[in-house]
């Protein structure tokens, strides 16, 4: 079953990157690929909460059906399979680690392909080379985003007198 760890630091306190990592309004602009998602119940993320999420690899739609199984809070998030899908196995684990005024950001992303979405329509290098850009992809706009700076009164179209 193939691998694929990422591991980024966040110029952000763990509180932050926590927050933006359960808010499931961020899931869609996590994945370079996701088209839509679905979220049910809708809501912060909670054990027992499933994800149907429809992205494209190549100019096909995939469909990755998925449910959040831990949470630790401020610490670890696990999602895993739900039958059907892109994968026939799937488990993505996001740890943080705080340190100081910043966050270890470590994601992992076990899986196996259904077979059914591999042959003459999608290759299997194909669809392993995009799992592979969406986790760089996941790592890198949680950076982003988390690190994004909140706007002053000032910048927020309040003008001051010359």
């Amino acid at each position: 079953m193939p691998r694929i760890e990422n591991a980024i630091e966040i110029d952000a306190p763990a509180d932050v990157v926590w927050r933006l990592l359960t808010d499931t309004s961020f899931i869609i602009k996590f994945f370079r690929d996701a088209v839509s998602v679905t979220v049910d119940p809708p809501g912060p993320s909670a054990v027992g909460q499933k994800y149907h999420l429809i992205g494209k690899a190549g100019r096909r739609r995939v469909e990755i059906l998925l449910e959040v199984t831990e949470i630790v809070p401020k610490t670890l998030i696990v999602t895993k399979h739900r039958p059907g899908g892109l994968f026939k196995s799937f488990r993505q684990a996001t740890s943080l680690e705080p340190r100081g005024p910043k966050t270890m950001a470590r994601t992992v992303f076990d899986y196996e392909l259904a077979r059914g979405y591999l042959g003459k329509v999608l290759s299997l290098v194909l669809v392993q080379r995009l799992v592979k850009d969406n986790l760089a992809s996941y790592s890198l706009t949680l950076k982003e985003f988390s690190e994004l700076l909140p706007l002053s009164r000032s910048d927020q179209g309040v003008r001051k007198p010359y």
